[in-house]
Formats: structure tokens, C-alpha cells, sequence
């Protein structure tokens, strides 16, 4: 078994019928899916601290992590580009505003995710989508088609997987402003099928794949 967590910050359902991203429309009409709820303030940092099943409440980077974030102890994965901190967490740590463009952030992504895979779970981000989105949305359906061939490229790579947005897009050039709502598409089922999915809730299922319960 090879399990993934994917997160792709700032997708959005509501840029689906706009950009018609072919693997992504795959995916919602042929694995579960729901929505990711987070309300604002959301700041990637406190966000993805939360699917990590870590707390915190400032709405910045860390500066530094004392220990391991809860989830990927427990199943024993290994962090990929995880904006916790800056430069981001994992085997693959990128400076968020430093200019890094699309295909360099998911050429590189792409090659630290497959080189672990084989051996060991996954938890990765994308962060692309929300560094550039909040400067401009001009080129959005370029950068989603980006996005759409990168996450095809990982998911047939892999077994089980969870893919997620953990908020929408920005709404402003303010980092911690975006839609209340993101992507939640999987091998895996929401735990209620008719509410929608929280960030802890994330973590927790990624945990039931890797460890069966």
C-alpha cells in the first residue's frame, strides 16, 4: 500500500466549471468526495497544523517545531513541503515568497513525494496555487491545468490516497482571506456523508488508511 495526503491549498470547487480541470473532473465523479469547511481567519500554517493534529493558535509561520507533528508520528510518513514554517516542512523545504514558480514548486514536489513513496506514507503539499492566487488571478486556469496534471501524475503512482484544499481560494491579497470552503476528494469517505469534512477529521482518516482503524 502506498497512501498519500495531498493538499493542494486555495483549489476550489468554485474554479471547477471555469477551468474544467480533466483529472480533477475525473476524480470527483469516480472516488468520494465532500467539502473541507475553515472558516477565516485561515492562515496555511494554523490550517495545516490542524490536519497534523497539532494546535496553534497565532496566525503566522512557526518559527521552529519542538517535536514532530502528532500525525506523522503516528503513521509513521514523512512530511513533503508542508507550509508550517518558512521554508517549509519536510523532506523538501521551499521559501513561500521567494518567487518560486509553478513548475519549479511541483517539478520538485513530484520528485521528493515518488522518491518516498515506495518505502513509507506521505504527507505533501502544493502550495502554488495559493502564492500565486492571492497576487493575481489572471492566469488561474493555466495554474489549475498545472495543478490538474501534477496531481494526475501522483495519484496513479500510488494506492490509497487524500487529496484536499484546506480552504478556497483567496479573496484578497490577504494571506489568511479565502473562501470558507475546499476540496475533499478520496479513496477514502468522509465520516458523515451528508455534513461536511473538518481539518481535523483529515488527519484522522489519513491515519485509518495507513493503519487500518
Amino acid at each position: 500500500m502506498k497512501p498519500l495526503l495531498l493538499g493542494v491549498d486555495s483549489l476550489s470547487y468554485s474554479s471547477f466549471m471555469k477551468c474544467s480541470p480533466k483529472f480533477l473532473m475525473m476524480l470527483f465523479g469516480s472516488t468520494f468526495r465532500g467539502v473541507v469547511v475553515n472558516r477565516s481567519p485561515q492562515h496555511p500554517a494554523s490550517s495545516w497544523m490542524k490536519v497534523l493534529q497539532m494546535e496553534v493558535e497565532e496566525k503566522n509561520f512557526l518559527t521552529k517545531l519542538d517535536e514532530a507533528p502528532k500525525l506523522l508520528k503516528d503513521t509513521g510518513a514523512v512530511a513533503v513541503n508542508l507550509p508550517i514554517t518558512n521554508p517549509t516542512y519536510g523532506e523538501l523545504r521551499l521559501n513561500y515568497f521567494d518567487g518560486l514558480s509553478a513548475e519549479e514548486e511541483v517539478n520538485k514536489v513530484v520528485e521528493a513525494i515518488l522518491n518516498e513513496i515506495d518505502d513509507q506514507p506521505v504527507v505533501a503539499d502544493i502550495t502554488l496555487l495559493d502564492r500565486l492566487l492571492h497576487k493575481s488571478s489572471q492566469n488561474k486556469c493555466s495554474l489549475y491545468k498545472i495543478v490538474d496534471d501534477t496531481v494526475k501524475k501522483l495519484i496513479n503512482k500510488v494506492d490509497e490516497f487524500i487529496l484536499f484544499s484546506p480552504y478556497g481560494e483567496p479573496k484578497s491579497d490577504k494571506m489568511c482571506d479565502h473562501e470558507d470552503y475546499g476540496v475533499y476528494l478520496a479513496s477514502e469517505p468522509r465520516p458523515n456523508e451528508h455534513d461536511v469534512v473538518k481539518l481535523e477529521e483529515i488527519g484522522l482518516l489519513f491515519k485509518k488508511i495507513v493503519k487500518g482503524y
